[in-house]
């Protein structure tokens, strides 16, 4: 199927209600949209299925994970490759008007130079991949936010917007240098994000290294000056952290959590959730339960 050409122009009032300068969706992507352009940012995550986006006159493949920071102005479309039911593209939009940005410039300490990037007149729009699923989970909690509107939900909105903006230019600058002039913080960054989305198997020290370009012990000393412990603290940290949620859970068993956060040792799962938590896995979700009532 070819896009339809014509185009038109989104303003924000159908979006951004009396005090509320966010709009945050998760769409299911078909051929009945027209492209078109808008009078506000658009930044938009493709979280399940695949299929093109048409921005700029450009066709651009997209999947799980691809992220697109749109800019005002820019016309574009997405389609999905299928029209099966099954395999829908579906894909998060946060909206928002280039004065919301100058709230947040002043809001934030160090956020005027990411606000003045993302605000200069004829900035292109771009797309990064998400190979760790941190966008993502930003993605599902601001429509978490925007949706439930819990009491403080504009603040932690905004808290998400700023990060999700700082993980943008800090990418944006780093592809600006070559590999070896990459400041090494961005090592620990890039190391973290992948523990977090890989904790439960497949993420080790020695491949972590490698996919800095540093030595084990160069890596490790970097880690723990960034994280204040080792690798394997660190690791066990994330790993008791979601064991912890998944005991809420009366649908796993105790050794099916050791499983899914990544220990085949069920005594040893024992012993090192009591050493972090102060009680055995079965006592921690019997205490849960009573505090839930």
């Amino acid at each position: 199927m070819t896009v339809r050409r014509s185009r038109f122009i989104m303003s924000g009032e159908e979006f951004f209600g009396p005090g509320i300068p966010v709009y945050v969706n998760r769409a299911y992507e078909n051929f009945e949209l027209h492209e078109h352009s808008h009078a506000f940012v658009e930044i938009t995550y493709v979280s399940e299925g695949s299929g093109v986006h048409y921005i700029d006159d450009e066709a651009i493949p997209v999947e799980h994970g691809t992220l697109f920071f749109i800019p005002v102005g820019r016309s574009h479309v997405f389609r999905p490759r299928t029209t099966k039911k099954d395999r829908p593209l579906i894909v998060y939009n946060c909206l928002f008007p280039l004065t919301y940005m100058e709230g947040l410039r002043g809001a934030y300490p160090q956020a005027a130079d990411i606000c003045d990037y993302f605000t200069v007149e004829h900035i292109p729009w771009f797309s990064v991949k998400d190979t760790t699923g941190s966008y993502h989970m930003l993605f599902q909690e601001l429509y978490s936010e925007f949706s439930a509107r819990p009491p403080g939900y504009l603040a932690v909105i905004a808290a998400l917007i700023v990060r999700m903006l700082t993980g943008l230019y800090r990418q944006q600058l780093q592809s600006g240098t070559s590999a070896g002039a990459r400041p090494q913080w961005t090592a620990v960054d890039e190391a973290i994000a992948c523990i977090k989305a890989n904790y439960a198997g497949g993420v080790t020290l020695g491949g972590l290294a490698a996919a800095a370009n540093l030595s084990e012990r160069q890596f490790s000393r970097l880690f723990r000056q960034q994280t204040g412990m080792s690798f394997t603290g660190y690791l066990h940290n994330i790993r008791m952290d979601a064991a912890c949620r998944l005991l809420t859970d009366p649908g796993y068993s105790v050794a099916g959590v050791a499983a899914a956060v990544g220990y085949a040792d069920l005594k040893f799962f024992h012993q090192l959730f009591k050493r972090k938590i102060g009680m055995a896995p079965r006592q921690y979700r019997l205490s849960v339960r009573a505090d839930q009532g």
